[in-house]
């Protein structure tokens, strides 16, 4: 499937996309993401258009213009509309499970002429005082903590869905005949929960109330339900079947295997819409050329795609923005935001970080490969040269950029250098990067929020005496910290190689040897600061300088450099 954005007004909905044909399109289950629905997009992608969309606020979607207004799920509506607009669509086919099927029927009936079919997959009645009960307790808040106490209430509540239903409920008769999933699996739908934030509950518990005979009922399209034997509680499905449906609905009585409950729906599309329906268009471009504000997209390369946040407005020379070995592309977004409008920019994630796809295994993470990726994603835009901005290893990948490919790279800024003796190089191989993969306690969460919590008060985070205490104001605004534990969580323990690859890289020669005009920068009191001067004796032709407070100052400083 390929990952796409698609431009809605000033804000993005992300999508996976696969097949050729009529279109249909996903809506899943609150607080996930269209990841959920990869499994029925796959059947499906053999004879449709199969769209997986992220519910605004939700995976890599934007959230709602104005943020969510509530307290039904009809600002969700509007999206849609224009989701179906920006793909060329006039009518599609839906396909909803939970909140996806609470938004596909309200989405019917507000908007007949734009849906062929609305399919319904865990729907069902229930009544209001039912759902106050069931609801109580099941929205704990999220915000992030200072201590990081978040996390866990995020892993509990992923967790216990495999436990009760309601989790938050621990009578016998609420206790799931399930297995747990592996940690890994925990994980995965855990990282949605943190990327939906705070706000996690915005459609997910507007969906509780949603669920309703009358409307549904309101439903004039053809429609479905299903109706899966291995559903742990059939109650409220068979409550909306006894209700009475109309005649344009069809009951899809599935068996209890997942395969024969995905195969139900999809052989109703395949005798009831297939044979009509309109293929869809391509995909439309997915940003919106000249825009002043960065946007982001999917960029096909070798074995995948990488993710890339750009902006086109501007001219002259591209600024490419290069990040740190746990971070992501949008630890860049400070650095850039003064040259939105001014000049082009386009930040990458690298393979495995971020949201780009784990295009190289752990073990092979190395500087070079990190360069090759991101001279691929550069020809997949057609850019043939750029001034970079690298953040830390950032700095090194553009080095390896300009010596594979020397008329690509004009100037490279490292904010932060990389640079060690022997001794320190040891030291943080045996004890910067502890495991952080997934246990079944979630206790991973609490040692990666410690050591993004202490990089920003030690040098090195673990040398917690009074000689690694770094001078200088700390940021630990619980926002802050868990954005940077969501990068870190997202790569896991292939930071461990990233690091490795950042303290093993052969800084003074390189810098020594090196062709491009270089400038290195840090901040005063920054634990790396001292590293520029150690960069500069190594390699005297390098300019030095101090990084201004305020990041708006940032081309003052740069401009010069990039003229020269």
């Amino acid at each position: 499937m390929k990952r796409q954005f698609v431009s809605v007004g000033q804000t993005q909905l992300h999508v996976r996309r696969a097949g050729e044909g009529p279109p249909v399109i996903l809506l899943h289950p609150s607080p996930q993401s269209g990841a959920f629905s990869i499994p029925m997009a796959t059947r499906l992608a053999k004879n449709f258009t199969a769209i997986a969309v992220d519910t605004p606020g939700y995976g890599l979607s934007d959230p709602l213009p104005g943020g969510y207004k509530g307290p039904a799920l009809d600002d969700y509506l509007s999206p849609l509309v224009a989701l179906l607009d920006s793909l060329g669509i006039e009518k599609a086919a839906f396909y909803g499970n939970a909140t996806g099927a609470e938004i596909a029927h309200i989405f019917a009936a507000a908007h007949p002429e734009r849906v062929a079919v609305c399919m319904l997959d865990t729907a069902g009645d229930v009544s209001d005082e039912f759902v106050d009960t069931l609801t109580e307790g099941y929205f704990p808040d999220t915000t992030p903590r200072r201590d990081g106490g978040h996390l866990l209430t995020h892993w509990d509540m992923v967790r216990s869905l495999n436990l009760f239903a309601p989790w938050q409920f621990t009578k016998k008769e609420s206790r799931l005949p399930v297995d747990m999933p592996s940690p890994d699996k925990i994980q995965a739908k855990l990282l949605d929960y943190l990327r939906a934030g705070a706000s996690y509950a915005d459609a997910y518990k507007p969906a509780f109330y949603t669920a309703k005979h009358h409307l549904i009922s309101r439903v004039t399209v053809p429609a479905t339900l299903t109706r899966w034997e291995a559903k742990p509680d059939l109650t409220e499905v068979d409550d909306l079947i006894a209700a009475g449906l109309p005649d344009n609905f069809t009951v899809l009585h599935a068996g209890p295997t997942m395969d024969e409950r995905l195969a139900a729906s999809e052989q109703y599309l395949i005798d009831h819409y297939l044979p009509t329906a309109t293929p869809a268009p391509p995909h439309p471009d997915q940003i919106e050329d000249g825009a002043p504000r960065l946007q982001k997209m999917f960029i096909d390369v070798d074995g995948g795609q990488v993710m890339v946040r750009v902006c086109t407005a501007g001219t002259g020379r591209p600024i490419l923005g290069l990040h740190d070995p746990a971070g992501s592309s949008n630890r860049l977004v400070g650095l850039l935001a003064p040259y939105l409008g001014k000049r082009p920019i386009i930040a990458l994630d690298n393979p495995g970080s971020g949201e780009s796809d784990p295009l190289i295994s752990a073990q092979d993470i190395t500087t070079e490969e990190y360069a090759r990726y991101a001279i691929a994603a550069l020809d997949a835009l057609g850019v043939d040269e750029v001034d970079v901005i690298g953040r830390y290893s950032g700095g090194q990948v553009a080095m390896e950029m300009a010596a594979a490919k020397p008329e690509l790279v004009k100037h490279i800024v490292q904010a932060g250098v990389q640079i060690f003796t022997d001794e320190e190089r040891g030291d943080l191989l045996n004890h910067y990067t502890p495991s952080i993969a997934p246990t079944w306690d979630g206790g991973h969460l609490v040692t990666a929020w410690a050591i993004v919590r202490d990089m920003g008060l030690y040098w090195p985070w673990y040398n917690q005496t009074k000689d690694g205490v770094i001078h200088r104001d700390a940021n630990l605004d619980p926002e802050f910290l868990d954005s940077r534990v969501q990068d870190l969580l997202k790569i896991g323990n292939g930071y461990q190689n990233a690091y490795a690859a950042s303290f093993t890289y052969p800084m003074a020669d390189k810098l020594a040897a090196l062709d491009v005009p270089c400038l290195l920068i840090d901040w005063p009191g920054a634990a790396s600061y001292d590293r520029l001067e150690m960069a500069k004796q190594a390699a005297p032709k390098c300019d030095i300088a101090d990084m201004p407070e305020d990041l708006g100052d940032i081309p003052t400083l740069l401009d010069p450099f990039f003229k020269s």
